[in-house]
């Protein structure tokens, strides 16, 4: 599903992965990540996909750099990135960046 944003600028975290095998531990921790997410201050909004390979992608949206700072330093989402590098990614990249146009059709 298409993220509901604000009027720019905002920011956008990027975090392209490549999955090894399906571990329903992952889909669960997953969506953990997305609940503790919504609850951070500064969370506007997130979309997802995964393709049948493995390789997916999931976009945040954040009102600010330091907001992105926090949800990366906050606990239990730094251990569950650590348990992502030993079990469930043979590659992941993140990038972050801020948005400064957003154009849409239909929404």
């Amino acid at each position: 599903m298409i993220g509901q944003t604000p009027a720019p600028p905002y920011y956008a975290v990027i975090f392209s992965s490549q999955r090894r095998e399906a571990d329903s531990a992952y889909d669960q921790a997953a969506a953990r990540m997305v609940e503790l997410a919504r609850q951070q201050p500064g969370f506007l909004g997130v979309e997802s996909a995964r393709g049948e390979d493995g390789f997916g992608i999931t976009v945040s949206y954040w009102d600010s750099e330091a907001a992105i700072r926090a949800w990366k330093h906050h606990a239990e989402h730094s251990t569950t990135r650590e348990r992502g590098r030993v079990d469930w990614y043979t590659y992941f990249h993140t990038r972050v960046s801020k948005v400064e146009r957003a154009y849409s059709f239909g929404v």
